[in-house]
């Protein structure tokens, strides 16, 4: 087990009380139940404008295979004091990153620029809904999904191929890299996916 996604799902830890495989789970099975967002991915990256929680995890999950660029949330609202842009999702980042859709919220859908594919993980781990670039809605069942039956070694030192991108700098990291813990990894993230890893049980306190 050498992925990111993987290894959250073989942690056996919680998010408020939800199963961290569960929220993997629903991640591949949105990609397998919405053919829609798989042929706007393409081969391209997957943004994610999330608040490190339940959501975060399934997108996450839902990007493996391919580089998925994190939008810190803080970033966006400390930018946004200073001089009113933000860490916001514009047309140009979109295409400087190579972004094919953004996984996010409703609440957040004001910060991604107009016409962008958008993933709305308000109620997953149960659905979620696949916005296209014309507006047009796909919603998503992931209820019925089945849970994963993990085995293997959680020895592997992760794969060397971009896992994450963060866009505050355009750093790219690996499996490898998120795994060891990269001081390069914001403080939030690191605090998510740390205990996770370790199969801790977390409580999120501000959900956004």
């Amino acid at each position: 087990m050498n992925t990111l996604a993987l290894r959250l799902a073989a942690g056996n830890g919680r998010i408020d009380g939800v199963p961290v495989g569960a929220l993997v789970s629903a991640g591949f099975t949105l990609l397998q139940r919405c053919a829609p967002l798989v042929i706007a991915l393409g081969t391209r990256r997957a943004g994610i404008l999330l608040p490190p929680g339940i959501a975060a995890v399934s997108a996450l999950a839902a990007c493996d295979g391919r580089g998925a660029v994190w939008f810190d949330i803080d970033a966006r609202v400390a930018d946004g004091v200073a001089d009113g842009g933000g860490d916001r999702v514009t047309a140009e980042r979109i295409m400087t990153l190579g972004v094919a859709a953004v996984f996010t919220t409703t609440d957040l859908v004001d910060q991604v620029a107009a016409g962008t594919p958008l993933v709305l993980l308000d109620a997953v781990p149960a659905s979620a809904v696949f916005v296209a670039s014309d507006g047009r809605r796909t919603a998503v069942d992931l209820g019925s999904h089945f849970g994963l039956t993990i085995e293997g070694s959680t020895d592997e030192p992760g794969r060397a191929e971009e896992c994450l991108v963060l866009a505050a700098t355009g750093a790219s990291l690996s499996h490898h890299e998120v795994l060891s813990g990269d001081e390069r990894l914001s403080a939030d993230l690191r605090g998510l996916l740390a205990p996770l890893l370790q199969g801790a049980h977390v409580q999120i306190v501000d959900a956004r």
